[in-house]
Order: structure tokens, then C-alpha cells, then sequence
């Protein structure tokens, strides 16, 4: 899903492309198969291009398109994701993780659920900088953090210190699935949350392309 762009910043950069080259309106369609209304209107942030008219209007005004659009992508205001519509990637140590908020970029939390089963290799410690939430959402798992050992029934939760060695197993048969929330103090200087990890992380943040927003 695409990020919304700054009409207004947009038709604005065009007006200024356009009258450096000192070029009119109809100057302008007359080199495209554009009409003068469009045109008009997107100097005015009432129209949102395509990017082959995006292309061919940077030709006629003799700019590329990066300097047309660079930073003018608006960051989402909210993401939806329907239930069961996360893009799940298989992990280490029979945990599969299902990401809920990949749309927003540079997010300082990373909400995913966690499937966590019995099968695969062992597991091993994870520890990243920030905090961690987890909640039991179906079946018991248990949690070992530091040299404690932490079992979690369902509607159980646990908060952490992400910083410390931490791992999650099942505390019995079948899958269990808990709702995992890590807040990462470094995500300005992140734009991949799965960066921040050490020791062989495999039940952190992963990404994903699922989802729905709209901007308000």
C-alpha cells in the first residue's frame, strides 16, 4: 500500500517547475495530452497524478521526477489490519510470526502475534534495546527471562525489559498464540524494526505488506 502524497506541496513544486521555463499553461498540453484543466488542477492540489503523467510532465518541464515528489509522502494516520490478514513469515524454534502494523514507518512499537508451537530447532534467547509486552491470547506458554521462568495462561500478560535475555515456548500441546508489543526507543534511526535485534533473535518484529489505512 502507497503512502499519500502532498498534493498541495506537489502542485505547488509544478506551478514553480513550470514558470521558471517561463512556460504557460497551454504551453505545456500542448507538448502532452493533457488538458488545461488538469493541469490546472494539479498546480492547485486538487488531482493526483499518474506516474506516467507524472513522467512525461517532468520531461516537458525539464526536471526529474524526485524533485517533484522527494519528501512529500504523508505517513499513515491509522493502520487497520483485519483480523487474520498480517503477513505471517515462519521463524526459528517453531514460532510464527503474524505482523500487525508494518504500514507505519518508523513506528517506536511492533505489535504482532506470535504462534508459538512445539515444533522446530531449539530456541534460543533474544534481547533488543526497548521495552516488551506480551499477552497470552489461546493456550499456555512459558517465558524465560533472565534466570527466571514465567508460565502464562490465557488472558496472563507480562511486561519486560527487552534488554534482558528473554525466550517463549509452549506450556503444553498445540499452538498457542500470544499477542507480542515491543516499543523500540531506536525506531527514528530505524526504518527496518528487525535491525535492532542480537543473540539470534527469532520471536522479534518482522515485515509484512497486509493492511489498510486512510488518511483523515
Amino acid at each position: 500500500m502507497n503512502h499519500t502524497v502532498n498534493l498541495a506541496d506537489l502542485g505547488r513544486r509544478v506551478r514553480s517547475a513550470r514558470l521558471a521555463r517561463r512556460l504557460t499553461l497551454e504551453e505545456v498540453v500542448s507538448r502532452t495530452s493533457f488538458t488545461v484543466s488538469w493541469l490546472s488542477k494539479l498546480e492547485n492540489g486538487l488531482l493526483a497524478p499518474s506516474l506516467e503523467g507524472l513522467v512525461r510532465l517532468a520531461e516537458v518541464l525539464e526536471c526529474g521526477v524526485d524533485s517533484l515528489v522527494e519528501g512529500l509522502s504523508i505517513p499513515p494516520q491509522y493502520v487497520v489490519v483485519k483480523r487474520g490478514s498480517g503477513t505471517t513469515v515462519p521463524g526459528r524454534g517453531g514460532i510464527v510470526q503474524e505482523s500487525l502494523a508494518d504500514q507505519w514507518r518508523n513506528r517506536r512499537m511492533h505489535p504482532v502475534i506470535l504462534h508459538v508451537s512445539g515444533n522446530g530447532s531449539r530456541r534460543q534467547p533474544e534481547s533488543h534495546d526497548g521495552e516488551r509486552f506480551l499477552l497470552a491470547l489461546e493456550g499456555s506458554v512459558k517465558v524465560a527471562y533472565g534466570d527466571e521462568q514465567i508460565q502464562l495462561a490465557p488472558g496472563d500478560s507480562l511486561y519486560i525489559h527487552a534488554a534482558i535475555p528473554h525466550a517463549i515456548a509452549p506450556a503444553g500441546r498445540g499452538t498457542a498464540k500470544v499477542l507480542s508489543v515491543a516499543y523500540d526507543p531506536t525506531a527514528d534511526e530505524q526504518s527496518d524494526p528487525r535491525r535492532g535485534r542480537r543473540n539470534g533473535s527469532s520471536n522479534g518484529v518482522t515485515t509484512g505488506k497486509k493492511g489498510s489505512r486512510q488518511p483523515g
